[in-house]
This record gives C-alpha cells, sequence and structure tokens, in this order.
C-alpha cells in the first residue's frame, strides 16, 4: 500500500487538495477520522464509458445487464456480489429492487431486478488457481445495440503492448499521472482522490449500506430459495 499512498499523496500535493487521507487497504480510505468506502471499480475506464453509452441515449430500450466474473479460490463470493453489483446500479443509473440468488460452495448465480424492471444475471465462480488475475465481462442489451466491456468475439481483456522474447511481458499504462501502476491500482488511487477531492463521504457510506443490504438480501435468497425484494 506504501506504493499507492505515494501515489495519491502525489495527487493530494499537486492539486491542492487540503485533506489527510490514508489509504487503509485497497478497499476503504480514512479521512477525518472517517473510514469511506472507495469503490474503486467506479473508477475504471471501462464502467465510465459503459456508463456514458447506457445514460447518453446511445441505447435505447435496455432489457438485460449480463455479468460473468471468474476469481481465484478462496475468493469470498459475496464480497464480488457486492462489487458487481455495485457496477450494475452505477453503470445503469438505476437501483435494484429484488434479488434470487442459487449458490453452490464456490459458484454463485444471481438474477437481480432494477426498479423500472431491467433484469441483471450475475454469474460468478471461485475457481481459478492461486495468483491467477481475474477475469470478467459486463454486456448490456438493448433493442438498439449491445455494448460490452470486452472486445467482440474476444474472451480475455487485451493489454496495450506485448513483448515476446526470453520472458514475455505485457504492458497497459492508462493513466500518465499514475505510470507504472497498474489498473486495478490507479482505480483505488483515483478513487480515494475523488473523495478526498468532492468531500462526498456521506454519499459514498449510503451506497455501501445499499450494497450490504442487497448483500445480505442475496444470502437470504440463497437459503430460502425464493426472492428477496428491497
Amino acid at each position: 500500500m506504501n506504493k499507492l499512498q505515494e501515489k495519491l499523496n502525489f495527487l493530494l500535493e499537486k492539486y491542492s487538495v487540503d485533506v489527510k487521507a490514508v489509504l487503509k487497504n485497497e478497499k476503504t480510505v480514512v479521512i477525518d477520522g472517517k473510514v469511506i468506502p472507495l469503490l474503486s471499480h467506479r473508477c475504471e475506464r471501462r464502467f465510465l464509458e459503459l456508463k456514458n453509452i447506457v445514460n447518453n441515449g446511445t441505447l435505447v430500450g435496455i432489457s438485460v445487464m449480463r455479468v460473468a466474473r471468474i476469481v481465484e479460490k478462496g475468493t469470498d463470493i459475496y464480497e464480488e456480489l457486492y462489487r458487481e453489483l455495485d457496477i450494475c446500479q452505477y453503470v445503469l443509473q438505476r437501483k435494484i429492487k429484488s434479488i434470487m440468488v442459487m449458490e453452490n460452495d464456490n459458484v454463485l448465480n444471481s438474477i437481480a431486478t432494477t426498479e423500472d424492471d431491467i433484469v441483471c444475471t450475475i454469474e460468478i465462480s471461485a475457481t481459478l488457481a492461486c495468483g491467477e488475475i481475474p477475469k470478467d465481462k459486463h454486456e448490456i442489451i438493448s433493442q438498439r445495440g449491445i455494448a460490452c466491456d470486452v472486445v467482440v468475439d474476444a474472451q480475455l481483456k487485451q493489454d496495450s503492448v506485448y513483448v515476446f522474447g526470453s520472458e514475455n511481458k505485457k504492458y497497459t499504462d492508462v493513466d500518465f499521472e499514475l505510470y507504472g501502476l497498474s489498473i486495478e491500482e490507479i482505480a483505488i488511487v483515483r478513487a480515494a482522490f475523488g473523495i478526498a477531492q468532492n468531500k462526498n463521504y456521506d454519499e459514498m457510506t449510503a451506497i455501501d449500506a445499499n450494497l450490504l443490504k442487497l448483500v445480505d438480501m442475496a444470502k437470504k435468497s440463497a437459503k430460502s430459495g425464493e426472492r428477496e425484494v428491497m
């Protein structure tokens, strides 16, 4: 976390944000003694662009958002569900009102419905070998077009530069101010900086509370086999 904290301090100083923000971990930041959830995935470019496509009129008559995410074994699948539920609400700019979940050990399938009846299907599995990078895909289907964060006909996200030699390496730098960090690390720093700059502590805390309630509903649904309604 030291590297990320250094980058955060750099941004705070560069833009004269007179707030002390300390990254507690990859999911929270401490500002003025308050622990604030980061929801760093919201700062990834792919989700920002999906949100714009959904809400600027490019897609019309949205019916379904499909999500698939695979993570390494031992990962808490409900923590991943928390993440994906937030991505659905953020991209669609709608609240989820009901959820049904089927769970089997390290696999989870969920069907959630927004307030205007858009269906979100979420598939999560914790089956990758230890150390493997998570794989995911987010697709939105509408009457007029489809939007996706993975290139058409591709199964995995692509990197910007590939070096083939004695050691095969790949590079993707998307932020000139945070050069050298991964996309996920950049999102963490940008999320913490954004909260410190905008001081939207209550908003982020409220979003977190809503997501925790949805996850609790999901756990109840997995046990009962019934749909839970907000």
